[in-house]
Formats: structure tokens, C-alpha cells, sequence
């Protein structure tokens, strides 16, 4: 397992993931890190875990969407419940960072 060090609405986490996931895991936070920004204004609107929580649920949104056919179609070739299957995973570590968040 591999550590890696992410920044997400300027707090720094270090996660763990597979060997050889590192890059991919750093683009994910960058792009949670960007939407959230980009839905709370800059991240400074409410408490850190509801602004996590609303990231999380306008992704989740997203990705109901793409799912369902409505949204932006996925890449040919790109295992769709392979990809529902990882952002549900990063959904659930977004929840669980949101609760300790909570709990601090």
C-alpha cells in the first residue's frame, strides 16, 4: 500500500491506496478540491463538512447522470461499472473525512 500526501480545501490528508494509484489519486483530490471551491465560492461558505457533503452530493449527482444517460457520455471502452465503482469509493472516503471533520 502506498501513502499519499493530497491537500483538499487547503487541509492536507494522507491517504492510503494501491501501488501505482498515486497519480491518480492526487488528480481525483485535485478535482474534488476544484469543485468544491468552484460550488462553495471559493470554500469558505459554511463548515468544512457540509461543504464536503454538498461537494459529495453534487458529484454523486453528476454521476447519476452519466449513468442514466444524461450527462457526459463515458469513453468508449471504459468499463462503466469499473468507474461507478471507484467514485463510490472516494464518495465514502469524502463522507468519512466529512464525519471526523464533524467530530473535531
Amino acid at each position: 500500500m502506498a501513502q499519499v500526501d493530497i491537500d483538499v480545501n487547503g487541509r492536507a490528508y494522507r491517504m492510503l491506496c494501491e501501488d501505482g494509484q498515486e497519480g491518480r489519486l492526487r488528480e481525483l483530490a485535485a478535482y474534488v478540491d476544484g469543485r468544491l471551491k468552484q460550488l462553495t465560492g471559493g470554500g469558505k461558505s459554511g463548515s468544512e463538512a457540509q461543504m464536503m457533503l454538498m461537494t459529495c452530493l453534487v458529484l454523486a449527482d453528476e454521476l447519476q447522470d452519466v449513468m442514466a444517460g444524461r450527462g457526459i457520455p463515458v469513453t468508449p471502452g471504459i468499463d462503466e461499472a469499473e468507474v461507478a465503482s471507484g467514485i463510490d469509493h472516494v464518495a465514502q472516503r469524502i463522507e468519512e473525512v466529512a464525519a471526523r471533520l464533524e467530530r473535531a
